[in-house]
């Protein structure tokens, strides 16, 4: 058992731990939801988080569960904790394949994006929750390449630099032009970014460009995402709807 005195509260953690476990924990979901049996990265995950509230280490899941529950203050509390021990059997259990880790997968992102609402709930401006390393489609890449990015990222939208300016490609549009140079079994696909835009033939959208200190209750979400800049301008990462989830 844990005593509450032992116990990290989410308001004794740092900007730093809270930005990190709200990463890991999306990275984890992230890693479950691309193969739908893979349950124990978020396992890891919350052992590492259960860890770190408790400050000492304990065997398996299980010797986090008081722990981990004690983050939950509100009424999402029981069906957390049922979550969690059914996701603390199946992490116990040797079959880790097939319907029972799909079931598993549904119990461990539902834990997890509970105490990801939990961290969000203590963040307080664009940088804590935008996504880093922001993947551009450059203006020498073929639409085959951007095409390849889109699918491989699972983007809807893929920033564009050219020159001075930002836009955003949407999978409409690329999806639009793609299927046109199929139907005339020819090869434009291989044209640079640049030439299609210079053309006329591919048009990239406005994107909207915001400073990384913007504080969260100030800003509105946006159907498109964000790229967010600092203080010198440099672009630094992109928001979009799915980050506030």
């Amino acid at each position: 058992m844990c005593t509450l005195e032992v116990m990290k509260d989410l308001h004794e953690l740092t900007l730093e731990e809270l930005r990190y476990f709200l990463r890991l924990l999306r990275q984890a979901r992230y890693a479950a939801l691309d193969d739908a049996e893979d349950f124990i990265s978020i396992c890891f995950a919350l052992e590492e988080i259960g860890l770190r509230i408790l400050g000492e280490k304990r065997t398996g899941l299980g010797g986090y569960q008081d722990a981990l529950t004690f983050w939950v203050k509100d009424a999402r509390q029981d069906q957390f904790s049922a979550n969690l021990r059914r996701l603390i059997g199946a992490r116990n259990d040797k079959s880790h394949t097939g319907a029972y880790a799909r079931n598993a997968v549904t119990k461990a992102v539902a834990v997890g994006s509970v105490l990801e609402d939990c961290l969000m709930a203590r963040l307080m401006t664009v940088e804590d929750i935008m996504t880093e390393g922001v993947v551009f489609a450059e203006p020498f890449m073929s639409l085959a390449k951007v095409r390849e990015l889109m699918l491989s990222h699972s983007f809807s939208f893929l920033p564009v630099k050219w020159g001075e300016k930002f836009g955003l490609l949407s999978d409409r549009e690329v999806a639009r032009l793609w299927r046109t140079y199929a139907k005339k079994d020819s090869e434009p696909h291989l044209t640079p970014l640049r030439d299609l835009i210079a053309q006329g033939k591919l048009s990239p959208g406005p994107v909207n460009v915001i400073e990384i200190d913007t504080k969260l209750q100030d800003q509105v979400i946006s159907a498109e995402p964000q790229l967010v800049v600092n203080a010198e301008g440099y672009v630094v990462g992109i928001i979009s709807a799915f980050d506030w989830l």
